[in-house]
């Protein structure tokens, strides 16, 4: 089932932003305390294999979300392959993308990963307006890229520090997978669009040059009113429901604090409220194991930023 999404990033400026692209990025390197550098030798392509793989909370003689043979091939190919390092030089995050489809026109960034040890720290902001830098420098105008939407600290990084739209939701995207993070759970997946250009970007952009804290977002319950939709909400017994939320409740990715981490509940609890999503995703309430890899469900309205990744 494929099922066209149509997301509005209207009101592009009538000057490129390829001039004012180098801003961004050095000012969230300079915020984050690190410098990106393409990841050039089979020793630093190592370290980045093994950084990410610290990441995701893969052990030795697990499959590894990315290797350095790949790594290799697709910087021959002229990919983006970064790592960010710290004021000692120590590895400390890694990002890796490759050219998609509409050729010459947008890239896809497959992976980016910040060590425990600083992650929160601007890191991951840093790659991402770095690789913005670098796409619009090759004349692309779009990036994409997918992460899981029950992680709500991953809704508001994209959408409203970013500026990235939601564009489609992937049921069971990746198959089974035996990482920290995604083991035992289906891999349901959101695509964001990121249009280099648009209005919702250079709003985030201006957010990075004028320092302002990065934990604005916006307010759910104002959104609520005010004539969003809502795709997830908690129920009576702190169950996930479709649809609007219960009195003094807030759905799924709409809490106050943006930047939490994915819920504490047990993982049945998880399993039931990604269920719910795909239902309120128009997915239905498949069992995610078999013959959902292919579904693309158009996603209901999301709370974000408004005008103002994996």
């Amino acid at each position: 089932m494929n099922v066209p999404v149509s997301t509005s990033t209207a009101g592009r400026p009538s000057k490129g932003p390829l001039g004012d692209a180098p801003a961004p990025a050095a000012a969230a390197m300079q915020r984050a305390s690190i410098q990106i550098r393409p990841l050039q030798t089979l020793q630093q392509m190592q370290a980045a294999c093994a950084a990410l793989d610290r990441v995701w909370g893969i052990g030795p003689g697990q499959t590894s979300e990315v290797q350095p043979p790949l790594l290799r091939a697709l910087g021959h190919g002229g990919n983006y392959l970064v790592g960010a390092y710290g004021p000692d030089g120590a590895l400390v995050g890694a990002s890796v993308g490759f050219f998609t489809e509409p050729l010459g026109a947008a890239m896809h960034s497959h992976i980016t990963g910040v060590l425990p040890g600083v992650a929160g720290a601007g890191v991951g902001a840093a790659m991402k307006w770095h690789q913005r830098q670098w796409a619009l420098e090759r004349g692309l105008t779009r990036i994409t890229w997918t992460y899981d939407p029950l992680i709500a600290r991953n809704s508001f990084f994209n959408l409203t520090r970013l500026g990235a739209r939601p564009e489609t939701y992937f049921v069971d995207f990746y198959g089974v997978m035996h990482d920290g993070a995604n083991r035992g759970q289906p891999t349901d997946r959101m695509q964001v669009g990121w249009d280099l250009s648009a209005v919702s970007t250079l709003d985030a952009q201006r957010v990075v040059l004028e320092r302002r804290p990065t934990s604005e977002g916006p307010d759910p319950d104002r959104a609520i009113r005010t004539g969003a939709a809502t795709l997830l909400s908690v129920g009576p017994a702190g169950e996930p429901v479709s649809g609007e939320p219960v009195a003094g409740k807030h759905r799924r990715g709409g809490h106050r604090d943006p930047r939490r981490h994915r819920s504490a509940a047990p993982r049945p609890g998880r399993s039931r409220a990604r269920l719910a999503l795909r239902v309120a995703s128009d997915a239905g309430p498949g069992d995610g194991r078999q013959g959902m890899a292919d579904h693309r469900i158009r996603p209901v309205r999301l709370v974000s930023a408004g005008a103002n990744s994996r």
